[in-house]
């Protein structure tokens, strides 16, 4: 089996019965910038959940099939084992914001972890974000922007292999969302495999160098980013946004 996310014909439905994701095969290679759009209630948010095994451990359905981060099944072993490898960022910051201090925020899962050097991981963190010297702020405090940046800062003191967003951009504005997806593609250059949920197929265009399109919990397209964006006949009838050429 090969390193990266293998989704082995997996489907999954909630409590109530519907399914939310169907018959997906899927391999994202570690160390590509992925991206993931489809239209409101595609199954993407879902996708991304199966990855570290929120999906079944903590949010339960029926899962079928079988999801593998680096060979090891994401059934097999709790959410906690997968916690350092994969980073989660969610749409909004303010759910994830809950300490007095950037420094607690961000040392929060080192605790958690059991990792150490906390201070030195603190700090390099916060240089890459461009947030140097935030330690003592108050998250609440910060812009929408700078919040979303220490939720990332705390992956990276983690040192997570995979980076996984979930519409990160929904609420920012244009020139934080191209700050945010240039910081994304210089830790994509350093090793880091991204993986973001994205409405905006501009961004995905110009930054991601694979996409599935997910419509009606189903794979409808997936490979390199700009073949994928150029079936605009099938993107326009599943309701995507057909990108610019440039950003």
């Amino acid at each position: 089996m090969k390193n990266g996310i293998i989704f082995d014909n997996v489907s999954f439905a909630h409590k109530n019965g519907l399914f939310q994701l169907e018959n997906i095969n899927l391999y994202i290679p570690r160390g590509i910038f992925c991206g993931i759009t489809g239209i409101n209630g595609s199954g993407k948010t879902t996708l991304t959940l199966l990855i570290n095994g929120l999906i079944p451990h903590q949010i339960r359905g029926t899962l079928k099939g079988n999801v593998y981060l680096d060979n090891v099944n994401t059934k097999e072993k709790p959410v906690s084992y997968f916690a350092k490898s994969v980073g989660m960022i969610f749409q909004n910051p303010d759910f994830m914001l809950f300490n007095l201090t950037v420094k607690e925020e961000i040392e929060f899962g080192l605790k958690n972890l059991k990792l150490n050097n906390h201070n030195l991981r603190i700090k390099e963190a916060l240089k890459i974000i461009n947030l140097s010297g935030y330690e003592n702020r108050d998250p609440q405090t910060l812009s929408f922007g700078q919040k979303q940046k220490i939720c990332l800062a705390a992956v990276l003191a983690q040192d997570s292999d995979y980076i996984v967003l979930d519409e990160p951009t929904a609420m920012l504005d244009y020139q934080s969302t191209v700050d945010l997806y240039k910081l994304l593609k210089s830790l994509n250059q350093q090793g880091k495999t991204i993986i973001v949920v994205e409405h905006d197929t501009d961004f995905l265009n110009e930054y991601t160098d694979q996409t599935i399109v997910l419509n009606q919990g189903r794979i409808a397209l997936k490979g390199k980013t700009k073949a994928v964006l150029s079936e605009t006949k099938k993107l326009e009838q599943i309701g995507i946004k057909i990108p610019r050429l440039e950003l």
